[in-house]
Order: structure tokens, then sequence, then C-alpha cells
């Protein structure tokens, strides 16, 4: 139970938003909102099943309307239920649960939702990419305001995975990349954050 939270708009400043050219950019509006997110534990296994407790506070004098509260769930997940909310994405690797808000001022509130790991033969049957997750079970949850595709606040939880290798002092980036990828994969989507480790791996073979 590792949780990291994440400044979204500062990542908006220099990361372009997804289909940029296709639309003009719609930045979060000005809201004071924090969002943190955890299962309780520190390590996971296929099979098990992960108790999710998402907190929401609104910290500002204004009523947020229509919030939304979209957790992605780690890469091996084979089913989720979210009370109170969707589920969207049925393929493993793929799958998320959304929660639509009005956040009363100073109010906190609080969502949960349930996933249960597969392993990574999972993730092969279903054709899905092992991107990040196979080694640790990464969960992130964002909120977005007045229709935005830019989160206000992001927040991740990490558990170990049995098989999971232990982190180098040099590289990989270790939790702090972890917590830049959160923000990554919710402003530019897992292909465009694929797409860069593969990048850095040929790099590395040069």
């Amino acid at each position: 139970m590792r949780t990291a939270v994440v400044c979204a708009l500062l990542c908006a400043a220099t990361l372009p938003g997804p289909s940029a050219a296709a639309y003009a950019p719609k930045a979060p509006p000005a809201v004071s909102v924090t969002v943190a997110v955890t299962d309780g534990a520190d390590d996971s296994e296929s099979g098990k099943r992960l108790d999710y407790r998402i907190t929401v506070h609104n910290l500002g004098a204004s009523e947020v309307h229509g919030a939304r509260i979209e957790q992605r769930m780690p890469a091996t997940t084979t089913s989720v239920t979210a009370p109170g909310g969707t589920v969207e994405g049925r393929r493993v690797g793929e799958q998320k649960a959304i929660w639509r808000a009005d956040l009363p001022a100073h109010d906190i509130q609080v969502f949960t939702a349930r996933a249960v790991l597969g392993g990574r033969t999972d993730l092969a049957v279903s054709g899905a990419s092992a991107a990040p997750g196979t080694r640790r079970a990464a969960a992130t949850v964002c909120v977005y305001v007045g229709g935005s595709y830019a989160p206000t606040a992001c927040s991740g939880d990490l558990d170990d995975l049995p098989d999971a290798a232990p982190e180098s002092a040099g590289g990989g980036g270790g939790w702090a990349g972890w917590a830049v990828a959160t923000v990554a994969t919710a402003l530019l989507g897992p292909g465009v954050v694929r797409a860069v480790r593969r990048r850095r791996r040929v790099a590395r073979a040069g």
C-alpha cells in the first residue's frame, strides 16, 4: 500500500492532451480537489481480491458539479465491481471503474471498488500488452472536473507481486518513476507510455 499523490496540473503544462490537434485543449477549472486510493495491502498475488477505498476531498468553498472519478485497475485484473459506479473495458488490462458525483464545498466522499487479479497468462490469452503492473499491481485514480480531459488530481496504489524483481539503485526509476508514469498514463494513455519505455530500452542496448 504505497500511495503517490501527483498534481496533474503541473504535468498538463508540459504534456499535450490526447488528440490535441483535433480540438482545442481544455484545461481543468481552478478547483481545489484531492484524491487518495488504498487497498490496505503492501503485496498481492494471482487470484487475490483487492478492496480499494477512494477518498475525494473538495478543499474549496464552492461546490464542484459533475466530477468524474476514474480508476484504472492493475494490468492483470480479471474482474471489477464498483458500487455506485460503472465498469468499462472487458479485456484484461483495460478495465476501469468510473463514478460521477457532485462535491459540495469542503465535502469528503468515499468510493469503493473491488478487483480480482489474474496472472501473466491472462494477459497473454487476452492479447493485452505486458504493460506496467505485471510485476506490480498498480492502480491509479484521477478526478476530472468540468469536462476536461486533463485530470485535476491523481493518486496511485502499488502492491508487490510474488515474483517482483528488486528495484535497482540506479535503474528503472523506482517509485518515483512509477509516479511519473501514473500521470503520463492518465494524460497520454498507456500506449504512449509503452512507446517511451521501448525507446529507453533501445537506447540502453545501444
